[in-house]
């Protein structure tokens, strides 16, 4: 063989040939720098769709809750002659039922979800015979849940527990059922609060370090002094077993304003002076029982604010006091809505998100 033969070997042909040798060697590079990548970062590209990421925290305790109501709704719906329950329960997992998408979660996902029932309770095919307990543990559960989920999320799982412990109440040996959560202690008043931020406009005061959580906690005090005020004028005027259940309440709603301006304290929170007076509708004067049931059902919703509007400490608080509120409300009245202090227009429209 020639030399002439062997160069022209190692060229490119004329007729459209495979590329040389040296024509390729450029791509060895690349695909050594490209392995070396794979193996340092250990990331390997696939499809999209090949899979979904884990749902967040608040997306699976969203799937734990709606499970959870799904469940108990079906078992009450199965073996109680009385359809409330199940009515309530299915209501409740409507405000839940949100669409899961990329990337929040997937519904591959969904098989995560803590089931009501524990495996090998017969509950797939035959759920056991609900009791109170049932309530009570899963509302334990969603308190749980709210203490750590995103604000909106937070507040419909405090709502939707308060009112499941509160009807859990109403059933056979409800009343002997332990509330599933704890009152969480007032931490120690810090010896002093950091200093306001410089006045940027003479006209107003300094604005406080959590403006939201001060305004929200401002708002659950003005509605404690608010019933304080309400019992106040109204106590003079009931009789018997009436004016003795009053004055718990009044007791109650004394210690509960105080409780806040306390926690306020603690946290290096600003709040406005008690009012000296709080103008009260006719209906106080002229029917006052059903007017003071009625405040009790509108302070309600001061605390499920506060539960989206704070963290820490003060959720632990919120949630806490939304459902004992919950429980004592359904207590006087025998009435337990789905979701305690949520606005109407939530409950008009449960495929909105919370």
């Amino acid at each position: 063989m020639t030399s002439s033969s062997v160069v022209g070997s190692t060229s490119r042909r004329r007729d459209g040939g495979p590329a040389t040798p040296f024509q390729a060697w450029p791509r060895v590079p690349l695909l050594v720098l490209t392995a070396a990548i794979v193996v340092s970062t250990g990331t390997v590209v696939a499809s999209i769709t090949a899979s979904a990421p884990p749902p967040s925290t608040t997306e699976q305790a969203r799937m734990d809750a709606l499970a959870g109501l799904e469940g108990l709704a079906a078992a009450f719906e199965e073996h109680d002659d009385d359809s409330r329950t199940a009515a309530l329960l299915e209501s409740q997992a409507d405000l839940l039922t949100l669409t899961t998408s990329w990337p929040s979660g997937s519904p591959a996902a969904e098989g995560t979800t803590r089931d009501p029932f524990p495996a090998g309770s017969g509950a797939a095919s035959a759920p056991q015979q609900p009791v109170a307990e049932d309530l009570a543990e899963l509302a334990g559960g969603l308190l749980a849940d709210a203490r750590e989920a995103e604000p909106g999320l937070a507040r419909l799982l405090a709502s939707i527990g308060s009112a499941l412990y509160a009807h859990a109440q109403t059933l056979p040996g409800g009343t002997g059922v332990a509330q599933p959560w704890e009152d969480p202690e007032i931490p120690l008043e810090p010896s002093g609060c950091p200093a306001p931020a410089p006045e940027t406009d003479e006209s107003g005061p300094a604005k406080p370090a959590s403006p939201a959580t001060a305004e929200a906690v401002a708002a659950v005090v003005l509605s404690q002094e608010r019933l304080v005020y309400a019992y106040e004028t109204v106590l003079p005027r009931l009789a018997g077993a009436e004016r003795a259940a009053a004055a718990a309440r009044l007791a109650a709603h004394t210690a509960s304003a105080e409780h806040w301006r306390s926690l306020a304290a603690a946290e290096c929170l600003d709040l406005p002076l008690p009012e000296p007076v709080y103008v009260l509708g006719r209906r106080f004067a002229s029917d006052p029982l059903p007017a003071l049931q009625d405040a009790e059902g509108a302070a309600l919703a001061p605390l499920a604010d506060l539960v989206s509007l704070s963290d820490g400490a003060v959720r632990e608080h919120a949630v806490a006091r939304l459902a004992e509120a919950t429980t004592e409300l359904a207590a006087s009245t025998g009435e337990v809505l789905p979701a305690p202090g949520l606005d109407d227009e939530l409950l008009a429209a449960p495929s909105a998100a919370p």
